[in-house]
């Protein structure tokens, strides 16, 4: 009688991660298939109105989540590297850079909500998407993007650097980190509402390859996804090196390590863990991603 009824509850339960991955993996079709082309082809949008302007636009780069297929619709986290090769704009700060850029975007849409920030233009569009375009221009020793804290150019960046290493992470882990970093980023921003704690897209890409390095797990969706937000709660403490170049840290806005900012997003992320450890079904997964009142 109890070795029938350990053998059930080892059915039931490898039940239950089955379903829960089916709830996971209906999750991604939709993040995957949702507004992908109408992106690309907003970005062109913009491309276009730049390089009709005396072809200002010498090379168009995607340095953010569209380039790494980490993005999610509806989290604000595309953001496009346009470098720009326009002659009056030589030995200007990055703000005439940025407000040439937003009066040219304007031109082109202008029912369109365009705004500037320190440092890229953003563009909502009509049908809820909002695209990042960072403007940088290309020196003798490199591409430069704004850096807001020094009220200058950046250092030189290599925007490609980073997602060559997400892109091997991705390959050593039979091409689920990237899935899951996805599934990870649309769960903190369900979780996470105040805008004053939301962790950026580029810093969870950032956990992703920490907790992938070398991932020696099952690699379903839901044992990946538990492992990605354990070993975050514990990441998020400390600050990552930014390969890229665009400044040290990917996390300079939590500050210190240890800081509070950065104590409350452990928190967060094992509140996380334990939230998808309760899931007992795939119902339960669009609960907990929110889903279900879509």
């Amino acid at each position: 009688m109890v070795r029938n009824a350990n053998a059930r509850t080892r059915r039931s339960a490898t039940a239950n991660i089955d379903e829960i991955n089916g709830g996971l993996r209906n999750l991604l079709r939709g993040y995957n298939d949702r507004d992908a082309e109408a992106t690309n082809r907003h970005i062109k949008t913009l491309r276009d109105a730049l390089e009709r302007n005396d072809g200002d636009v010498i090379t168009t780069l995607f340095g953010g989540s569209v380039a790494k297929h980490t993005f999610v619709d509806g989290l604000s986290d595309v953001d496009v590297l346009f470098i720009v090769n326009n002659s009056s704009l030589s030995g200007q700060p990055p703000a005439a850079a940025i407000w040439y850029m937003r009066n040219l975007f304007r031109q082109r849409l202008p029912r369109t909500e365009i705004t500037a920030g320190d440092m890229a233009v953003t563009v909502k569009f009509a049908d809820g998407i909002e695209i990042q375009v960072l403007p940088a221009i290309r020196t003798k020793s490199g591409v430069r993007i704004a850096n807001p804290e020094r009220g200058g150019w950046s250092n030189v960046v290599n925007p490609d650097r980073f997602a060559q290493k997400l892109t091997k992470i991705n390959r050593a882990n039979r091409r689920q980190a990237i899935p899951v970093i996805k599934l990870a980023k649309a769960l903190a921003a369900q979780v996470i509402q105040r805008e004053q704690y939301r962790i950026s897209g580029y810093h969870m890409e950032s956990l992703g390859i920490e907790a992938f390095a070398s991932y020696q797990g099952p690699y379903d969706l839901r044992s990946m996804l538990g492992h990605f937000l354990g070993a975050a709660a514990v990441a998020v403490l400390h600050p990552i090196a930014d390969s890229t170049g665009q400044s040290r840290n990917v996390d300079e806005y939590m500050g210190s390590g240890d800081s509070r900012k950065r104590q409350w997003a452990a928190r967060r992320f094992k509140d996380m863990a334990q939230r998808l450890d309760d899931c007992k079904s795939a119902a339960d997964v669009a609960i907990l991603f929110g889903a279900s009142r879509r």
